[in-house]
C-alpha cells in the first residue's frame, strides 16, 4: 500500500521536470578527471531545493556533490548515489553519433547523448525524486542522502596512463563513505532496465609479461636470440585454454564469469630493427561471489609456471593492478523488500533480482558497511539500434523509464525512511 504522502509527492514528478534535470546533465561534458561542473549544478539544485549541501574534494578540482534532506533522527537513512563521469570524453574519433556527444537530444521520447545511459538518467531521477520529497513538505523519520562521485568509471593509471583522466574505479565513492557520508542502506541508479541489481561481478586487471633478447633483427635468426612477442603468442594460447575453463566453472545467479584479453604491447614500431625484448598482455577477469583475487592468482600462477617448464624459459611476470570484489546481498534485507513492494507498487511489476557484470559502486559501498543495490532505468534500447549494443550505437533512454524509475525512488524513500532505526 502506498505511503499517505506519496500522491501529493508524486505529482511533482513530471515529465517536463525528470527532461529539464537529464537534459541539463547530458549538456554539461563530465570525462573522468572534469567532472566538475555536473557537481556544482548538482550542488546548486539541491541548495535550492533545501537541501544541506556540500562539495567534498576527493582530487584537486575534483569535488562529489553531497545533500542531506534531514529526518528526525530516528529512522533508517537512505543514501541515493551514483556517478558523474561518463564512459567516454565525446572526442573519441572512433565513436560517431549523436548518442557519443555530450549534447543532449530529444527524440520521439528518447533521450540521447553521452551520459544518457550511464548514468546521468538515475542521478536525474534520483534527485527529482527527492526533490518531490522537499517541494511536497514530506518530514521523514530518517535521513535521505544523494552522493554523486567522480571516478567511477572503469580506468586506472598504469604506465605512461598517468593523471586525473585515469583517476576512476571507485576513488569517488571511497572518498565518500570514509568522509561521512554513509546509510543504513543505499540504491545505486546505475542502469540495471528497472531490474533489482542484489549482487555485482567482481573484477581484476593484471599484466602478463615475458622477456626476450636485446638484439639487431636482422641477426633475429640466430639460435641464441629469442622473440618475446613469439613466447607470448605460444603464452597466449594457454591462457586462452584456462580462459574457457575458468569460464565454464565460476558462474552465480545464472552468469558466467568471463576472461577478456583486453590489450597486448611488445615490440617498438617506430624502430622495427630491433627484435622485441619485452612483451605484455593484459587481462580482464571478471569474478563471481565465493571467489578471491588470491585464488585467481593462484590460478594462473599454475598456468604460467607449467608453461615455463615446458618451453624452459623463466615463469612469466604477474602484476596485478586492480582488484575489485565481488559482493552479494540477503534478499531480505530492508531495502531489498521495500524497494521490489515500492516496484510493484508504481509499475506493479517483480522482475526477478540479477547480478551486473559491470564494475560498480555498489562494491565500495557494501564493503565500508552500507548495504548497497544496483538499480536504475535503461534496459531498453532504441529501435534503430537492434542487433547492437548501447557502447556501439550511443547511449540513449526512454524517458518514460526516467520517470517510472524517479516514482519507484520516491516510493522507496518514503516507505524505508519512516522506518523506526
Amino acid at each position: 500500500m502506498p505511503h499517505p504522502d506519496f500522491a501529493k509527492a508524486v505529482a511533482h514528478i513530471t515529465e517536463d521536470h525528470v527532461r529539464e534535470v537529464l537534459m541539463d546533465l547530458v549538456d554539461i561534458a563530465s570525462p573522468t578527471g572534469r567532472e566538475s561542473g555536473v557537481a556544482h549544478y548538482l550542488a546548486e539544485r539541491m541548495h535550492k531545493a533545501g537541501l544541506d549541501t556540500d562539495l567534498p574534494l576527493v582530487d584537486e578540482g575534483r569535488p562529489n556533490a553531497v545533500g542531506h534532506w534531514r529526518g528526525r533522527g530516528d529512522g533508517l537513512n537512505l543514501l541515493f548515489t551514483g556517478h558523474m563521469d561518463t564512459s567516454y570524453s565525446g572526442e573519441e574519433e572512433h565513436l560517431a553519433g549523436d548518442g557519443f556527444k555530450p549534447k543532449a537530444i530529444l527524440r520521439d521520447g528518447w533521450v540521447l547523448g553521452l551520459g544518457a545511459n550511464n548514468m546521468k538518467s538515475g542521478l536525474a531521477s534520483a534527485l527529482v525524486a527527492i526533490e518531490a520529497i522537499v517541494k511536497a513538505g514530506c518530514r521523514l523519520a530518517g535521513d535521505i542522502s544523494f552522493g554523486a562521485v567522480v571516478g567511477e568509471i572503469e580506468k586506472t593509471a598504469i604506465e605512461e596512463f598517468q593523471g586525473v583522466d585515469y583517476s576512476g574505479y571507485g576513488i569517488g565513492t571511497r572518498h565518500l563513505v570514509t568522509h561521512g557520508v554513509t546509510a543504513d542502506f543505499a540504491l545505486l541508479a546505475e542502469p540495471t532496465g528497472l531490474r533489482i541489481a542484489v549482487a555485482n561481478m567482481g573484477c581484476i586487471w593484471l599484466r602478463i609479461s615475458v622477456e626476450g633478447t636485446v638484439a639487431h633483427s636482422a641477426l633475429a635468426n640466430r639460435p641464441n636470440v629469442v622473440n618475446a612477442i613469439a613466447v607470448m603468442h605460444e603464452l597466449q594460447n594457454d591462457i586462452a585454454q584456462w580462459a574457457r575453463d575458468y569460464e565454464a566453472v565460476h558462474h552465480f545467479m545464472g552468469e558466467h564469469a568471463n576472461v577478456t584479453i583486453a590489450a597486448i604491447r611488445g615490440g617498438a614500431p617506430w624502430r622495427l630493427s630491433r627484435n622485441p625484448h619485452a612483451c605484455s598482455l593484459y587481462l580482464d577477469i571478471r569474478t563471481v561471489p565465493g571467489q578471491s583475487v588470491d585464488s585467481v592468482k593462484r590460478e594462473l600462477r599454475r598456468v604460467l609456471h607449467a608453461f615455463a617448464e615446458r618451453t624452459g624459459t623463466t615463469e612469466p611476470h604477474l602484476h596485478v593492478y586492480v582488484s575489485d570484489p565481488p559482493v552479494t546481498l540477503d534478499g531480505q534485507l530492508p531495502i531489498v523488500t521495500a524497494l521490489l513492494a515500492a516496484q510493484m507498487e508504481v509499475s506493479g511489476d517483480r522482475p526477478a533480482a540479477v547480478i551486473r557484470r559491470p564494475g560498480a559502486d555498489s562494491v565500495h559501498l557494501t564493503a565500508y558497511g552500507v548495504p548497497c543495490v544496483a538499480f536504475g532505468p535503461v534496459g531498453r534500447m532504441h529501435p534503430d539500434a537492434k542487433g547492437t549494443s548501447m557502447h556501439a550505437f550511443g547511449e540513449h533512454v526512454l524517458l518514460e523509464d526516467c520517470i517510472i524509475a524517479a516514482r519507484i525512488y520516491l516510493a522507496l524513500a518514503l516507505n524505508l525512511c519512516n522506518r523506526k532505526a
